[in-house]
Protein backbone atom coordinates (compact mmCIF):
# COMPACT_ATOMS: atom_id res chain seq x y z
CA UNK A 1 0.00 0.00 0.00
CA UNK A 2 1.79 3.15 -0.95
CA UNK A 3 0.66 6.55 0.63
CA UNK A 4 -0.51 9.55 -2.05
CA UNK A 5 0.65 12.85 -1.87
CA UNK A 6 -1.09 15.20 0.71
CA UNK A 7 -3.52 17.53 -1.38
CA UNK A 8 -5.09 20.31 -0.01
CA UNK A 9 -9.18 19.80 0.42
CA UNK A 10 -12.60 21.46 -0.77
CA UNK A 11 -13.78 22.38 2.17
CA UNK A 12 -18.06 21.95 2.67
CA UNK A 13 -19.75 24.83 4.03
CA UNK A 14 -21.01 22.60 7.16
CA UNK A 15 -21.28 24.57 10.59
CA UNK A 16 -19.79 23.33 13.88
CA UNK A 17 -20.01 25.96 16.71
CA UNK A 18 -22.26 24.88 19.76
CA UNK A 19 -24.69 27.64 18.99
CA UNK A 20 -24.89 26.00 14.91
CA UNK A 21 -25.50 22.29 16.68
CA UNK A 22 -28.44 23.63 18.77
CA UNK A 23 -30.43 25.53 16.36
CA UNK A 24 -30.43 22.40 14.04
CA UNK A 25 -34.18 21.21 13.18
CA UNK A 26 -35.32 18.52 14.41
CA UNK A 27 -36.17 16.22 11.57
CA UNK A 28 -36.78 12.63 14.06
CA UNK A 29 -39.27 10.96 15.13
CA UNK A 30 -38.80 10.38 19.02
CA UNK A 31 -35.76 8.58 20.27
CA UNK A 32 -35.75 5.38 22.70
CA UNK A 33 -34.12 3.50 24.48
CA UNK A 34 -33.16 -0.36 22.80
CA UNK A 35 -34.68 -3.26 24.89
CA UNK A 36 -31.57 -5.51 26.28
CA UNK A 37 -33.40 -8.62 26.23
CA UNK A 38 -35.21 -10.73 28.52
CA UNK A 39 -33.24 -9.56 31.43
CA UNK A 40 -32.48 -5.90 31.92
CA UNK A 41 -28.53 -5.11 30.83
CA UNK A 42 -26.42 -2.14 30.17
CA UNK A 43 -26.03 -2.44 25.91
CA UNK A 44 -23.21 -1.20 24.15
CA UNK A 45 -22.42 -0.16 20.18
CA UNK A 46 -24.49 -1.00 18.09
CA UNK A 47 -25.07 -1.99 13.84
CA UNK A 48 -28.46 -1.34 12.03
CA UNK A 49 -29.71 -2.63 8.67
CA UNK A 50 -32.98 -1.79 6.83
CA UNK A 51 -34.39 -4.74 4.69
CA UNK A 52 -35.95 -4.05 1.58
CA UNK A 53 -39.42 -4.04 3.35
CA UNK A 54 -38.33 -1.33 5.37
CA UNK A 55 -37.86 -3.69 8.43
CA UNK A 56 -35.35 -2.99 10.79
CA UNK A 57 -32.71 -5.24 12.11
CA UNK A 58 -30.31 -4.13 14.61
CA UNK A 59 -27.39 -5.89 16.78
CA UNK A 60 -25.87 -5.34 19.98
CA UNK A 61 -23.36 -6.34 22.46
CA UNK A 62 -24.22 -7.15 26.19
CA UNK A 63 -22.04 -4.79 28.54
CA UNK A 64 -20.39 -6.37 31.92
CA UNK A 65 -22.53 -9.23 30.12
CA UNK A 66 -21.88 -12.43 27.84
CA UNK A 67 -24.18 -12.09 25.25
CA UNK A 68 -25.29 -10.59 22.03
CA UNK A 69 -29.33 -8.69 21.22
CA UNK A 70 -30.74 -9.38 17.93
CA UNK A 71 -33.77 -6.78 17.30
CA UNK A 72 -36.37 -6.77 14.75
CA UNK A 73 -38.61 -3.66 14.53
CA UNK A 74 -41.08 -3.12 11.69
CA UNK A 75 -40.62 0.01 9.15
CA UNK A 76 -42.77 2.14 11.10
CA UNK A 77 -40.42 1.98 14.14
CA UNK A 78 -41.40 4.52 16.60
CA UNK A 79 -41.20 2.30 20.25
CA UNK A 80 -39.71 0.11 22.49
CA UNK A 81 -42.72 -2.30 22.55
CA UNK A 82 -42.74 -2.51 18.74
CA UNK A 83 -39.10 -4.48 18.95
CA UNK A 84 -38.85 -8.00 19.70
CA UNK A 85 -35.37 -9.65 20.68
CA UNK A 86 -33.35 -12.78 20.36
CA UNK A 87 -30.29 -12.94 22.66
CA UNK A 88 -27.23 -14.89 22.16
CA UNK A 89 -25.52 -15.88 24.91
CA UNK A 90 -22.15 -16.89 25.14
CA UNK A 91 -21.30 -18.42 28.58
CA UNK A 92 -18.26 -19.68 28.77
CA UNK A 93 -17.00 -17.78 25.90
CA UNK A 94 -16.96 -14.11 27.77
CA UNK A 95 -18.44 -10.67 27.27
CA UNK A 96 -18.84 -10.20 23.41
CA UNK A 97 -16.78 -7.39 22.13
CA UNK A 98 -18.34 -6.63 18.66
CA UNK A 99 -21.50 -8.09 17.30
CA UNK A 100 -21.85 -7.22 14.00
CA UNK A 101 -24.74 -7.73 11.22
CA UNK A 102 -25.63 -8.22 7.90
CA UNK A 103 -28.16 -8.67 5.90
CA UNK A 104 -27.95 -11.67 2.86
CA UNK A 105 -29.95 -11.18 -0.89
CA UNK A 106 -33.05 -12.78 0.71
CA UNK A 107 -32.87 -10.07 3.78
CA UNK A 108 -31.76 -12.57 5.68
CA UNK A 109 -29.97 -11.44 8.86
CA UNK A 110 -26.75 -12.92 9.59
CA UNK A 111 -24.61 -12.22 12.89
CA UNK A 112 -21.11 -11.98 13.97
CA UNK A 113 -20.42 -11.98 17.88
CA UNK A 114 -16.79 -12.14 19.09
CA UNK A 115 -15.42 -12.59 22.41
CA UNK A 116 -11.97 -12.26 24.04
CA UNK A 117 -11.09 -15.92 22.75
CA UNK A 118 -13.49 -16.81 20.36
CA UNK A 119 -16.00 -15.96 16.92
CA UNK A 120 -19.52 -17.07 16.88
CA UNK A 121 -21.45 -16.82 13.57
CA UNK A 122 -25.38 -17.30 13.85
CA UNK A 123 -28.12 -17.15 10.83
CA UNK A 124 -32.15 -16.75 11.03
CA UNK A 125 -33.38 -20.22 9.17
CA UNK A 126 -36.89 -19.77 9.87
CA UNK A 127 -39.68 -17.47 8.39
CA UNK A 128 -39.92 -15.22 11.39
CA UNK A 129 -36.27 -13.80 12.69
CA UNK A 130 -38.17 -12.02 15.94
CA UNK A 131 -38.37 -15.82 17.25
CA UNK A 132 -35.24 -17.31 18.80
CA UNK A 133 -36.64 -20.60 18.16
CA UNK A 134 -35.45 -19.68 14.49
CA UNK A 135 -31.91 -18.72 14.86
CA UNK A 136 -28.97 -21.21 14.79
CA UNK A 137 -24.97 -20.03 15.91
CA UNK A 138 -22.26 -21.94 16.47
CA UNK A 139 -18.61 -20.69 17.42
CA UNK A 140 -16.86 -20.93 14.05
CA UNK A 141 -12.94 -19.95 15.28
CA UNK A 142 -10.88 -19.84 18.44
CA UNK A 143 -8.24 -17.41 18.27
CA UNK A 144 -7.36 -16.98 21.87
CA UNK A 145 -7.04 -13.45 22.03
CA UNK A 146 -4.82 -13.03 19.44
CA UNK A 147 -7.21 -11.55 16.70
CA UNK A 148 -9.75 -9.11 17.23
CA UNK A 149 -12.99 -8.06 15.73
CA UNK A 150 -14.07 -4.60 14.78
CA UNK A 151 -15.35 -1.70 12.47
CA UNK A 152 -17.98 -3.07 9.78
CA UNK A 153 -15.75 -6.22 8.90
CA UNK A 154 -18.46 -8.52 8.18
CA UNK A 155 -20.70 -8.70 4.87
CA UNK A 156 -22.47 -11.49 2.72
CA UNK A 157 -20.95 -12.19 -0.62
CA UNK A 158 -23.42 -12.19 -3.61
CA UNK A 159 -23.67 -15.93 -3.71
CA UNK A 160 -25.09 -15.43 -0.09
CA UNK A 161 -21.40 -16.59 1.45
CA UNK A 162 -20.85 -14.73 4.56
CA UNK A 163 -17.05 -13.46 4.73
CA UNK A 164 -15.45 -10.87 7.24
CA UNK A 165 -11.92 -9.56 8.49
CA UNK A 166 -9.59 -9.74 11.68
CA UNK A 167 -7.14 -7.95 12.42
CA UNK A 168 -4.60 -8.74 15.43
CA UNK A 169 -5.34 -8.03 18.74
CA UNK A 170 -4.54 -4.11 19.77
CA UNK A 171 -2.54 -4.06 23.12
CA UNK A 172 -3.16 -1.20 25.67
CA UNK A 173 -0.29 1.39 24.47
CA UNK A 174 0.74 -1.42 21.90
CA UNK A 175 2.84 -2.73 24.28
CA UNK A 176 3.28 -7.08 24.51
CA UNK A 177 0.68 -7.61 21.22
CA UNK A 178 1.19 -10.02 18.83
CA UNK A 179 2.41 -9.01 16.03
CA UNK A 180 0.53 -7.03 13.03
CA UNK A 181 -1.39 -8.54 10.61
CA UNK A 182 -4.82 -9.13 9.06
CA UNK A 183 -7.11 -12.10 7.86
CA UNK A 184 -9.58 -12.91 5.76
CA UNK A 185 -12.26 -15.42 6.83
CA UNK A 186 -14.87 -17.10 4.06
CA UNK A 187 -17.54 -19.61 3.74
CA UNK A 188 -19.84 -20.72 0.88
CA UNK A 189 -21.89 -22.74 2.40
CA UNK A 190 -23.03 -24.70 5.47
CA UNK A 191 -21.37 -22.24 7.36
CA UNK A 192 -22.57 -23.66 10.93
CA UNK A 193 -19.94 -26.20 10.48
CA UNK A 194 -16.52 -24.46 11.87
CA UNK A 195 -14.98 -26.73 9.24
CA UNK A 196 -16.59 -24.79 5.98
CA UNK A 197 -14.63 -21.93 6.67
CA UNK A 198 -11.28 -20.89 4.97
CA UNK A 199 -9.00 -18.18 6.06
CA UNK A 200 -5.84 -16.78 4.93
CA UNK A 201 -3.63 -13.83 6.37
CA UNK A 202 -3.77 -10.88 3.48
CA UNK A 203 -1.67 -8.46 5.09
CA UNK A 204 1.21 -7.96 7.47
CA UNK A 205 -0.52 -4.45 8.64
CA UNK A 206 -2.93 -4.45 11.16
CA UNK A 207 -6.48 -3.30 9.17
CA UNK A 208 -8.00 -1.49 12.34
CA UNK A 209 -11.53 -0.73 12.15
CA UNK A 210 -12.07 -1.61 8.88
CA UNK A 211 -15.64 -1.78 6.49
CA UNK A 212 -15.60 -4.84 4.11
CA UNK A 213 -18.20 -4.20 1.01
CA UNK A 214 -18.77 -6.51 -1.93
CA UNK A 215 -19.69 -5.27 -5.12
CA UNK A 216 -22.12 -6.68 -7.61
CA UNK A 217 -19.48 -8.72 -9.17
CA UNK A 218 -18.25 -9.74 -6.31
CA UNK A 219 -15.02 -8.09 -5.72
CA UNK A 220 -14.16 -6.73 -2.28
CA UNK A 221 -13.36 -3.56 -1.13
CA UNK A 222 -12.07 -2.15 2.36
CA UNK A 223 -11.14 1.02 3.84
CA UNK A 224 -9.44 0.43 7.00
CA UNK A 225 -6.99 2.62 9.28
CA UNK A 226 -3.80 1.19 9.46
CA UNK A 227 -0.53 1.74 11.76
CA UNK A 228 2.16 3.10 9.59
CA UNK A 229 5.70 4.29 11.36
CA UNK A 230 4.45 5.81 14.20
CA UNK A 231 1.41 7.15 12.65
CA UNK A 232 -1.93 6.05 11.17
CA UNK A 233 -3.44 5.82 7.51
CA UNK A 234 -6.71 5.55 6.19
CA UNK A 235 -6.31 3.14 3.77
CA UNK A 236 -8.26 1.32 0.92
CA UNK A 237 -7.84 -1.92 -0.79
CA UNK A 238 -9.54 -3.98 -3.58
CA UNK A 239 -9.63 -7.66 -3.90
CA UNK A 240 -10.94 -9.16 -7.29
CA UNK A 241 -9.60 -12.63 -7.70
CA UNK A 242 -7.59 -14.83 -5.13
CA UNK A 243 -8.75 -12.97 -2.37
CA UNK A 244 -8.40 -16.34 -0.07
CA UNK A 245 -4.94 -17.48 -1.88
CA UNK A 246 -2.40 -15.90 1.04
CA UNK A 247 -0.76 -13.38 -1.88
CA UNK A 248 -0.89 -9.44 -0.68
CA UNK A 249 -0.32 -8.63 -4.38
CA UNK A 250 -3.86 -9.71 -5.10
CA UNK A 251 -4.94 -7.16 -2.31
CA UNK A 252 -4.08 -3.77 -4.30
CA UNK A 253 -4.40 -0.67 -1.78
CA UNK A 254 -3.63 2.61 -1.50
CA UNK A 255 -3.06 5.47 1.50
CA UNK A 256 -5.70 8.19 1.43
CA UNK A 257 -5.29 10.18 4.16
CA UNK A 258 -3.45 10.41 7.85
CA UNK A 259 -6.21 9.31 10.11
CA UNK A 260 -7.04 11.11 13.84
CA UNK A 261 -7.51 8.68 17.05
CA UNK A 262 -7.44 9.80 20.75
CA UNK A 263 -7.93 6.31 22.51
CA UNK A 264 -6.91 6.85 25.93
CA UNK A 265 -7.92 10.65 26.92
CA UNK A 266 -10.74 11.48 24.38
CA UNK A 267 -11.33 7.95 24.11
CA UNK A 268 -12.38 8.36 20.26
CA UNK A 269 -11.23 5.68 18.33
CA UNK A 270 -10.11 5.64 14.62
CA UNK A 271 -12.77 6.05 12.28
CA UNK A 272 -13.33 5.34 8.56
CA UNK A 273 -16.82 3.89 6.86
CA UNK A 274 -16.81 2.96 2.90
CA UNK A 275 -19.95 2.58 1.22
CA UNK A 276 -20.32 1.78 -2.66
CA UNK A 277 -22.57 2.98 -5.25
CA UNK A 278 -24.86 0.39 -7.78
CA UNK A 279 -21.92 0.94 -10.09
CA UNK A 280 -19.12 0.38 -7.97
CA UNK A 281 -17.82 3.15 -7.22
CA UNK A 282 -15.70 4.28 -3.64
CA UNK A 283 -17.44 6.63 -1.10
CA UNK A 284 -15.53 6.83 1.72
CA UNK A 285 -15.61 9.04 5.04
CA UNK A 286 -13.53 8.88 7.76
CA UNK A 287 -11.82 11.10 10.91
CA UNK A 288 -8.51 12.44 9.69
CA UNK A 289 -5.85 14.79 10.77
CA UNK A 290 -4.23 17.23 8.77
CA UNK A 291 -0.70 18.14 10.46
CA UNK A 292 -2.43 18.96 14.50
CA UNK A 293 -5.80 19.08 12.58
CA UNK A 294 -8.38 17.36 12.83
CA UNK A 295 -10.84 17.51 10.46
CA UNK A 296 -14.00 15.06 9.07
CA UNK A 297 -12.92 14.46 5.52
CA UNK A 298 -15.24 12.90 2.51
CA UNK A 299 -13.73 10.81 -0.44
CA UNK A 300 -15.07 9.57 -3.88
CA UNK A 301 -13.37 6.97 -6.83
CA UNK A 302 -15.26 6.25 -9.49
CA UNK A 303 -12.35 4.34 -11.45
CA UNK A 304 -8.64 3.17 -10.90
CA UNK A 305 -9.33 3.52 -7.24
CA UNK A 306 -6.02 1.57 -6.41
CA UNK A 307 -4.04 3.75 -8.48
CA UNK A 308 -0.73 4.84 -6.11
CA UNK A 309 -0.47 8.10 -7.28
CA UNK A 310 -4.12 8.59 -5.45
CA UNK A 311 -4.84 11.01 -8.31
CA UNK A 312 -8.71 8.91 -9.00
CA UNK A 313 -9.86 10.19 -5.57
CA UNK A 314 -11.89 13.48 -5.02
CA UNK A 315 -11.60 14.96 -1.08
CA UNK A 316 -13.83 17.38 0.39
CA UNK A 317 -13.53 18.19 3.82
CA UNK A 318 -16.69 18.65 5.76
CA UNK A 319 -15.60 20.21 9.48
CA UNK A 320 -12.10 21.62 9.03
CA UNK A 321 -10.78 24.34 11.46
CA UNK A 322 -12.94 26.04 14.08
CA UNK A 323 -15.03 23.69 16.22
CA UNK A 324 -13.58 20.76 14.79
CA UNK A 325 -11.70 19.62 17.45
CA UNK A 326 -15.13 19.06 19.26
CA UNK A 327 -15.52 15.82 16.50
CA UNK A 328 -15.96 12.82 18.76
CA UNK A 329 -16.25 9.05 18.46
CA UNK A 330 -17.70 6.88 15.86
CA UNK A 331 -18.73 7.61 11.85
CA UNK A 332 -20.73 5.80 9.80
CA UNK A 333 -21.97 6.14 6.02
CA UNK A 334 -24.47 5.13 3.77
CA UNK A 335 -25.94 5.89 0.33
CA UNK A 336 -29.82 6.54 -0.33
CA UNK A 337 -31.23 4.64 -3.71
CA UNK A 338 -29.85 7.38 -5.88
CA UNK A 339 -26.60 6.87 -4.43
CA UNK A 340 -26.58 10.36 -2.40
CA UNK A 341 -24.29 9.97 0.49
CA UNK A 342 -25.77 10.26 3.93
CA UNK A 343 -23.34 10.25 6.92
CA UNK A 344 -23.20 10.32 10.83
CA UNK A 345 -21.17 11.00 13.34
CA UNK A 346 -20.67 12.54 16.97
CA UNK A 347 -19.92 16.49 18.19
CA UNK A 348 -19.91 17.33 21.74
CA UNK A 349 -21.42 14.08 22.57
CA UNK A 350 -24.60 14.50 19.75
CA UNK A 351 -25.48 12.45 17.16
CA UNK A 352 -25.94 14.60 13.64
CA UNK A 353 -26.55 13.35 9.98
CA UNK A 354 -24.96 15.34 7.14
CA UNK A 355 -26.17 14.93 3.29
CA UNK A 356 -25.50 15.64 0.08
CA UNK A 357 -27.08 15.56 -3.33
CA UNK A 358 -25.00 17.25 -5.27
CA UNK A 359 -21.43 17.55 -6.27
CA UNK A 360 -20.67 15.95 -3.02
CA UNK A 361 -16.95 15.88 -3.20
CA UNK A 362 -16.62 19.69 -4.67
CA UNK A 363 -15.18 18.08 -8.30
CA UNK A 364 -17.18 21.30 -10.18
CA UNK A 365 -15.96 23.54 -7.14
CA UNK A 366 -19.39 23.20 -5.32
CA UNK A 367 -21.16 21.15 -2.64
CA UNK A 368 -24.80 20.74 -1.70
CA UNK A 369 -24.18 19.57 1.86
CA UNK A 370 -25.92 20.43 4.88
CA UNK A 371 -26.64 19.49 8.28
CA UNK A 372 -29.60 17.87 10.40
CA UNK A 373 -30.26 16.82 13.98
CA UNK A 374 -30.07 13.21 14.58
CA UNK A 375 -30.41 13.78 18.57
CA UNK A 376 -28.84 15.89 20.75
CA UNK A 377 -27.69 14.65 24.24
CA UNK A 378 -29.05 17.37 26.10
CA UNK A 379 -32.65 16.65 25.35
CA UNK A 380 -32.41 13.24 27.14
CA UNK A 381 -33.71 13.66 30.55
CA UNK A 382 -30.70 13.04 33.03
CA UNK A 383 -30.49 10.28 35.29
CA UNK A 384 -31.05 10.91 39.07
CA UNK A 385 -29.19 7.87 39.99
CA UNK A 386 -25.11 8.92 40.52
CA UNK A 387 -23.49 5.91 41.83
CA UNK A 388 -20.07 7.43 43.00
CA UNK A 389 -19.96 8.97 46.41
CA UNK A 390 -19.87 12.95 46.04
CA UNK A 391 -20.52 13.30 42.62
CA UNK A 392 -23.41 15.42 42.01
CA UNK A 393 -24.48 15.81 38.30
CA UNK A 394 -25.19 13.67 35.21
CA UNK A 395 -25.58 14.03 32.16
CA UNK A 396 -25.74 11.51 28.77
CA UNK A 397 -23.06 11.54 25.90
CA UNK A 398 -23.63 10.05 22.77
CA UNK A 399 -21.36 7.89 20.46
CA UNK A 400 -20.17 5.04 17.59
CA UNK A 401 -23.78 5.99 15.62
CA UNK A 402 -24.55 3.33 13.00
CA UNK A 403 -26.92 4.29 9.83
CA UNK A 404 -28.77 3.07 7.70
CA UNK A 405 -31.28 4.26 4.83
CA UNK A 406 -35.69 3.40 5.30
CA UNK A 407 -38.07 2.66 3.01
CA UNK A 408 -39.01 6.04 3.10
CA UNK A 409 -35.15 6.92 2.00
CA UNK A 410 -34.65 8.72 5.05
CA UNK A 411 -31.67 8.12 7.82
CA UNK A 412 -32.46 5.08 10.37
CA UNK A 413 -29.58 5.73 13.31
CA UNK A 414 -28.58 3.43 16.36
CA UNK A 415 -26.16 4.31 18.59
CA UNK A 416 -24.51 4.46 22.67
CA UNK A 417 -25.28 6.32 25.09
CA UNK A 418 -23.19 6.18 28.29
CA UNK A 419 -24.55 8.34 30.96
CA UNK A 420 -21.61 9.94 32.63
CA UNK A 421 -21.68 11.19 36.58
CA UNK A 422 -19.20 14.29 37.38
CA UNK A 423 -18.86 17.30 39.60
CA UNK A 424 -17.24 18.80 42.68
CA UNK A 425 -16.84 16.82 45.52
CA UNK A 426 -18.14 17.42 48.73
CA UNK A 427 -15.66 18.22 51.72
CA UNK A 428 -15.41 14.42 53.37
CA UNK A 429 -12.29 13.65 54.02
CA UNK A 430 -13.77 10.12 54.78
CA UNK A 431 -14.75 9.44 51.51
CA UNK A 432 -13.22 9.68 48.05
CA UNK A 433 -13.47 12.32 45.90
CA UNK A 434 -16.10 12.35 42.79
CA UNK A 435 -14.30 10.54 39.80
CA UNK A 436 -16.15 10.94 36.74
CA UNK A 437 -16.75 8.26 34.53
CA UNK A 438 -19.84 6.19 32.95
CA UNK A 439 -22.61 4.92 35.57
CA UNK A 440 -24.91 3.22 32.57
CA UNK A 441 -24.35 2.54 29.00
CA UNK A 442 -27.15 1.86 26.67
CA UNK A 443 -27.89 1.41 23.13
CA UNK A 444 -30.47 4.17 21.13
CA UNK A 445 -32.77 4.35 18.39
CA UNK A 446 -34.24 6.84 16.22
CA UNK A 447 -35.58 7.84 12.40
CA UNK A 448 -35.57 10.49 10.65
CA UNK A 449 -39.02 11.74 9.16
CA UNK A 450 -37.62 14.60 6.97
CA UNK A 451 -34.39 16.89 6.12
Amino acid sequence: MSHSPHRQPSLARLGLSLVAVMALAVAGAEAFFLPSGAEVHNTGDPQVRVDSGGGVHLVYPQVAAAGAVYGYCPADCSGPEQVRTVTFPTGELGAVHTALLALDGHDVPHVLISTRDAVVYGACEGPDCGDGAYWRTNVVYRHDGNWELTGDAFAIDPRGGPTFLMHAYQAYLGLFGPEPGTRLFACAGGCLDAGAWRSSQVSEQSWLEPTLRFDASGAMHVAAVIPVEGAELVGYFRCDAGCLDGDPANWPGVGVAYAFSDRYVEEVYPAVSLALTRAGGVRLAYLGLDGDQRYLGYYECDADCTDQSGASWALMALIYGEGADELGDGLDLALDAQDRPRLAYTVQGNVLVAYCDVDCAGREGRDDWNLVEGELSGEIPADTVILEHNCTVGAWFLRQPALAIGADGLPVLAYRAEDISGGVALPDPLRPACVAGVDMSLTRFTRLTSY
